[in-house]
């Protein structure tokens, strides 16, 4: 009896590893079928919460959103407003009474449960980004327009006619005639206001040839109302013939009934963006960059004084960008979301009765990565979504006790639209490291572990370089480079923040312009050596490296100076620095990083001939995938093609895959699925995943 009850208990205690033991790899399938949750809305009260999801129809190729309402208190989630209606960009008016969305490419309104849904526009150019007043009376959006039409008629004969056209051909007489995946038809994005009622539908920007906000990332955080309603504030770039080279984005204020906008933030040459009034309505934070023609310089938080039209920094000692930033209600305080070290997280900083700073930002929330913050009307309630390497996002919920003048409740998850299905899989979580990188400092990156971890076995690695290269890779659950997925194959994830990533000061982010070959590929050799050493468990000799983009470039470089790696994967990466420079889009990037045009001797011979990959394509050995989508134009798929036709011509093991129907990004489900296979199977080739004893 008692060797039974021994082996009962023997059995009961290995249950849980048992259990862990029987979980899967997720596979790109899985990936696609679960839930991506976006946009959480927390109601005015604080007691529900409006959020998207998308689901994936990989037979339709697209992904459909929905809107849900939850109760911060729990409980079930209903669709919002109904069942058959695909709402997204839901926001509660002011008195909660009613929320407007997007749907059908226009702008609706129905009440806070859902019924008496009325279309407030009908706009040829759709509508998108509502944004509510502060007293519920006028609701600012934008819809693209062609900027000399005088009326909705006229954008629609425009368009008409250019589809009977048959001359398709594209005239430009400037830079900037595309951007990022669209050529430049002659429309803009303005910006407009609209009362609840559907009445008082104007242009605030019309006959403005700037977009508002400036694409192709920009959106409702590029504009905000006044407290008292009677002024707009918005981001735009009006740069003229020197759009491809300047970064000088700019705040400007625009009366809602109708004026003039006027620039407030003229006077730097930099960019100023994503303005926010305080509740008093004495400032308006904005974030500003002192360094034009750097895109990636940091992000200051600033304040401008509405009374005296003058600026100041906040916090002007705190090396971290100001990527977003909200009052509280009362004005005492505002809280800014940065990257920190491989996260995204939420500071707070006090201030005193005359808007300065009281003490240093200190961190409020700062597990794995967290986004998309929203305050209740009392401050008292805070929504927002965070993810995980090993988790794909969920709102969470926050909320202070009655008597506490902070927001110092205790946290909790509030969806739960991935869990059960996420319990089918074995997914591990990222573990930071630290070494010394090429200047001797601290350098820091990520190690996931393989699904169904045993550290008595030898695995393979799959060596992952971010973009940018002013990027980071964060410990949070993408679908674009899910580490969960390259793992899946049975192999050790390592992923380093070289110099050039955000999130560990600015003079970090800045060892990478004008040296991309040199320390921050120091870092990354350094970082791998370190995750090798540390881990007996990896397998030094079977190792693959993969990056996109400024990523790509890196395993272009890679492929010249090194050949540790059994495989190499290359997207969208950049190969001929010469001819990207005259290919790309955004000149300023190019010219900031090597220092100015490829005609210029000194960044000729300091940088563009230095560091080109092409110039050492007679050392590639290693067999590479290459990737790109042809209508990339931050890196002209060219670019891929001259890599491969280099590796054909040397006779390396090489494969292209090129996709007619995507940019820099590959998002559509079926060439996802086939990107993924392409990638894994790549790397799978060539370091055997097979996990060996």
């Amino acid at each position: 009896m008692t060797m039974v009850r021994q082996a009962l208990l023997l059995l009961l205690a290995c249950a849980p590893t048992l259990a862990a033991q029987a979980r899967r790899p997720i596979s790109w399938d899985d990936v696609a079928r679960l839930r991506a949750v976006s946009d959480a809305q927390l109601s005015p009260d604080g007691r529900q919460v409006l959020y998207t999801v998308r689901t994936t129809n990989v037979e339709a190729n697209r992904r459909i959103p929905a809107t849900y309402d939850i109760a911060v208190a729990g409980g079930a989630p209903r669709r919002w407003p109904n069942d058959s209606v695909q709402a997204t960009e839901a926001r509660w008016a002011p008195d909660g009474r009613s929320i407007a969305y997007v749907a059908q490419g226009q702008l609706w309104i129905a009440r806070a449960d859902g019924s008496g849904a009325r279309r407030l526009t009908s706009l040829h150019g759709g509508a998108s980004g509502p944004v509510w007043s502060p007293a519920g009376d006028r609701i600012a959006f934008t819809s693209a327009v062609y900027p000399d039409c005088s009326d909705d008629a006229c954008n629609a004969a425009r368009d008409k006619a250019k589809d009977e056209s048959k001359v398709k051909a594209r005239v430009a007489d400037h830079l900037m005639y595309r951007h990022w995946t669209a050529w430049d038809e002659g429309t803009r994005s303005h910006l407009w206001v609209v009362a609840p009622d559907g009445s008082g539908l104007r242009d605030l920007t019309a006959g403005a040839r700037y977009d508002v906000p400036p694409p192709p990332f920009g959106g409702s955080e590029g504009y905000a109302f006044s407290p008292d309603g009677r002024e707009v504030a918005y981001t735009a770039k009006d740069a003229g013939r020197e759009e491809a080279w300047s970064t000088d984005l700019n705040v400007y204020t625009v009366p809602v009934g109708g004026g003039t906008a006027t620039v407030i933030t003229s006077a730097n040459r930099a960019a100023d963006q994503n303005p926010v009034y305080s509740p008093d309505g004495r400032f308006i934070a904005y974030a500003s960059q002192q360094r034009a023609g750097f895109e990636s310089d940091r992000w200051r938080l600033m304040f401008y004084d509405r009374r005296s039209h003058t600026s100041r920094e906040i916090a002007p000692t705190w090396d971290r960008n100001a990527e977003s930033y909200f009052f509280h209600p009362n004005g005492r305080s505002i809280f800014v979301g940065t990257g920190d070290r491989g996260r995204d997280k939420l500071f707070r900083i006090m201030l005193d009765n005359a808007g300065a700073p009281i003490d240093g930002p200190r961190a409020e929330i700062t597990a794995n990565n967290n986004v998309g913050f929203t305050l209740s009307r009392d401050g008292r309630t805070m929504a927002w979504l965070r993810d995980a390497v090993n988790r794909p996002t969920e709102v969470y919920v926050r909320t202070e006790p009655p008597a506490s003048r902070e927001p110092v409740g205790s946290e909790r998850q509030l969806t739960s639209e991935n869990d059960a299905a996420l319990a089918a899989f074995s997914l591990n979580p990222a573990d930071d490291f630290w070494f010394a990188g090429a200047q001797g400092d601290s350098v820091h990156g990520f190690i996931v572990k393989p699904p169904n971890f045993d550290p008595s076995k030898k695995y393979p690695v799959v060596f992952l370089i971010h973009g940018g290269p002013q990027g980071a890779w964060l410990d949070n659950w993408g679908a674009r480079w899910n580490l969960q997925l390259f793992g899946s194959i049975g192999a050790a994830v390592v992923a380093i923040n070289p110099r050039g990533s955000t999130g560990y000061g600015q003079a970090f982010t800045d060892g990478v312009s004008r040296d991309w070959g040199g320390k921050a590929y120091e870092d990354l050799m350094k970082g791998l050596d370190a995750a090798l050493a540390r881990n007996p468990w990896m397998d030094s000799a079977r190792v693959a490296a993969a990056g996109g983009s400024f990523g790509g470039y890196m395993v272009n470089w890679m492929a010249g100076h090194t050949t540790r790696f059994k495989a190499l994967v290359s997207h969208a990466g950049i190969f001929n620095l010469e001819n990207m420079y005259g290919a790309t889009e955004e000149i300023w990037f190019t010219e900031w990083e090597m220092g100015g045009p490829y005609w210029q001797k000194k960044a000729m011979d300091e940088e563009y001939r230095r560091w080109s990959p092409h110039l050492s394509a007679q050392n590639f050995k290693t067999p590479m995938l290459v990737l790109h989508g042809e209508q990339d134009f931050r890196v002209p798929y060219y670019e891929g093609v001259s890599l491969f036709s280099a590796l054909q011509r040397q006779g390396v093991p090489s494969r292209f895959v090129l996709y007619p129907d995507e940019g820099h990004f590959i998002l559509k489900p079926q060439n996802s699925r086939l990107w993924y296979a392409e990638v894994l199977g790549w790397i799978s080739k060539y370091v055997q995943p097979k996990v060996t004893s």
